[in-house]
């Protein structure tokens, strides 16, 4: 499951990718997540069931990841979980 990938590769508990922290390194995996499971062709409500959020949140997210497609860590955690 792609959670167990994130959170093996983050270093982050399952717990904390899917709560409430909005920290950077918390909001990178999950952004890396987002891109991973929508490239996948995964509904953006769907992705937001998994990750507990709502489908705008996915959206932003998925906004968001155009920037940080030279950012070492996120190149990291995307290819490590897709």
């Amino acid at each position: 499951m792609i959670l167990e990938r994130a959170s093996m590769a983050s270093g982050l508990p399952i717990s904390t990718i899917t709560g409430r922290q909005r920290t950077s390194d918390v909001c990178m995996v999950r952004w890396a997540i987002m891109d991973v499971l929508r490239a996948q062709g995964m509904s953006l409500s769907a992705i937001g069931r998994l990750l507990h959020r709502d489908h705008s949140t996915v959206i932003s997210g998925l906004r968001r990841v155009d920037g940080l497609s030279g950012h070492e860590k996120f190149s990291e955690i995307r290819s490590s979980i897709a």
